[in-house]
């Protein structure tokens, strides 16, 4: 659609920049394949990421509320990040978390739980987001998101950093994205959907590449596109083809492997979702096919890539919750490895 070839060169030159690649798909750490199991009583895990510096997973144990940082090298538990006033509350879960490629830090968000179960019509309860640091094994912030979300939207549970370090929370009922500055740690509005409905099941995670931020919409089955550099999210649905109708979708995933140009999407009853763009861009989307996971009372929640080789999690909502806690009686959690079936979509 442009006639002056400096205009083209000026293009191609600004999509290259918003879609770099992070600096997260380096890593020192040993290949790792096959599926493996973590036995930690009440784990249940909702979302993961793994820290390819320190080589551990770290594993968002949703009804407790606390964080587990595992080895999966030597398939031990080596620390779980409690936070007063929000583990074991019951109220409060922890669904979503991510390391920040470039500083190594991770953020960690704090929902009220009630507003999933109730689909968006129970925004009540305190949602917060956290950073801890790794290297000195601190909180070094702790933010009420409701203080800026005022009880009008809420189901947060992703989050993800731009290249200057700022952190956006994605809450889901309906669609918004909260943006937390680097230096001053102010929360504002960066996106929220209109009209206002709760009820609404809206965008459901985020993937960063570079400046590019991706986010799935559930209700519309479609995928957003967003610069992170503008001062407000302005969301761009990205074609798909052929364009499939996605069920009930939650966490998204770039696996650093195919450097930004395959997408992971966590589709709760049906397995993982596979989408590409080949130049990595994400202007347009093809859809690959599925990986698939269908055991009753299973539920993908989001994937991950270890030492190579790609994972989906899996959570287990409708576990009796034991007396006097605050979940199921469930001590052992098994990692799935998807790798041959991704690359087997993907033609790698």
């Amino acid at each position: 659609m442009y006639f002056c070839s400096s205009l083209v060169l000026a293009a191609v030159a600004v999509r290259s920049i918003l879609a770099a690649p992070a600096e997260k798909g380096h890593t020192k750490c040993k290949p790792f394949s096959g599926n493996f199991t973590v036995d930690q009583y009440q784990l249940y895990p909702e979302n993961v990421d793994f820290d390819p510096d320190s080589c551990l997973l770290y594993i968002s144990s949703l009804f407790n509320a606390t964080v587990a940082i595992y080895d999966p090298y030597s398939s031990k538990i080596v620390d779980i990040l409690t936070f007063p006033g929000i583990t074991n509350t019951s109220v409060t879960q922890i669904g979503g978390l991510g390391l920040d490629p470039s500083t190594g830090l991770l953020s960690i968000v704090a929902n009220a739980g009630a507003a999933f179960p109730s689909h968006g019509a129970d925004l009540s309860g305190s949602n917060f987001i956290l950073q801890w640091d790794p290297a000195t094994k601190i909180t070094t912030y702790r933010l009420n998101l409701t203080e800026t979300s005022r009880g009008r939207y809420g189901g947060f549970q992703d989050v993800e950093m731009d290249p200057a370090g700022n952190v956006y929370v994605v809450g889901t009922y309906p669609s918004s994205i909260l943006r937390v500055d680097r230096r001053s740690h102010d929360v504002r509005e960066w996106y929220v959907e209109s009209p206002l409905t709760p009820t609404v099941e809206g965008t459901g995670g985020l993937a960063a590449k570079g400046w590019m931020l991706l986010s799935n919409h559930v209700d519309s089955s479609s995928l957003l596109r967003f610069d992170m550099r503008s001062a407000a999210g302005s969301p761009v649905v990205v074609p798909m083809t052929p364009n499939v109708a996605f069920g009930a979708t939650d966490a998204i995933f770039l696996p650093p492997k195919y450097h930004g140009t395959v997408l992971l999407v966590a589709e709760g009853a049906a397995g993982i979702r596979v989408l590409r763009s080949q130049d990595g861009t994400w202007d347009a989307a093809e859809y690959l096919g599925i990986a698939r996971w269908e055991v009753e009372g299973d539920f993908v929640t989001s994937s991950t890539e270890i030492g190579g080789s790609l994972y989906m999690v899996l959570e287990n909502f409708g576990d009796p919750v034991v007396a006097g806690t605050v979940a199921g009686a469930r001590a052992s959690f098994p990692f799935v490895d998807i790798t041959k079936e991704v690359e087997k979509l993907v033609g790698a």
